[in-house]
């Protein structure tokens, strides 16, 4: 008996989500508008999409536009229309980060009120030199009135580079990338959609973070490139309640 070859069950499709519930799953894919969508795109897209329809769920498509200087303007057309072609149509909405910064704000300013995050001014070299060393910076100690102060200042006295929101965390924490990360910094490029209104902007983990939770997202599918990422955002979830 041992040695007669049985059949081994194929699955076809999808395998099922963990906690899904029929009609109540929200999942996203979040592309940059720096040009059209690939074929990593797609793939993640189709997934996604897959799932929606698996569950009769909704799909958001997040363009993610933080990063002012890295924006191909017809890729908002463009991400749009590849989206609908690739799910028939299937995009529940649309969303477009630039028109949230005042969200991420409200949170940044929770974080640094409540002191988990704090703004410093070191240089890069001065900082990674210490965090490698798994020693603080002299401005994560700095007083919630400072730290305020500071924030405060980003949006108008200093300029790009000098000061950055970072979140605590650990800075013994065995894994380097993790040790207090950056999650809002001064980009003074003219952005496509906002022009020079805004010079704060947040990077992906803070933004992600915040979308994920205001949108509903049940279920994040991500390649295991974003598996740090994940544990970064966890953070923000953890402080915020």
């Amino acid at each position: 008996e041992l040695l007669e070859e049985k059949p081994k069950e194929k699955r076809e499709g999808l395998k099922p989500l963990p906690d899904a519930e029929k009609g109540k799953i929200i999942v996203r894919m979040e592309p940059s508008p720096s040009g059209p969508l690939h074929i990593g795109h797609a793939y993640a897209i189709g997934i996604n999409y897959g799932y929606a329809k698996m569950y009769d769920g909704k799909l958001i498509i997040r363009i993610s536009d933080t990063n002012p200087e890295n924006i191909y303007e017809p890729a908002y057309e463009l991400i749009e229309k590849d989206s609908n072609w690739l799910t028939e149509n299937g995009v529940t909405k649309f969303i477009i980060q630039s028109d949230r910064l005042e969200k991420y704000y409200k949170v940044a300013e929770k974080l640094i009120s409540d002191c988990t995050a704090y703004v410093c001014t070191c240089d890069q070299d001065t900082f990674h030199t210490l965090i490698n060393k798994k020693h603080a910076c002299p401005c994560r100690n700095i007083s919630q009135k400072e730290n305020l102060l500071r924030w405060a200042k980003m949006f108008s006295d200093f300029k790009p580079g000098e000061a950055v929101v970072r979140i605590k965390t650990d800075v013994e924490h065995s894994n380097p990338a993790m040790r207090d990360w950056p999650a809002l910094r001064i980009n003074d490029h003219v952005h496509p959609r906002t022009k020079d209104k805004f010079r704060v902007w947040p990077l992906m983990n803070l933004a992600v973070a915040v979308d994920d939770h205001d949108l509903g997202m049940t279920h994040v599918i991500n390649g295991k490139d974003h598996a740090d990422n994940a544990k970064r955002q966890k953070y923000i979830y953890d402080y915020m309640g």
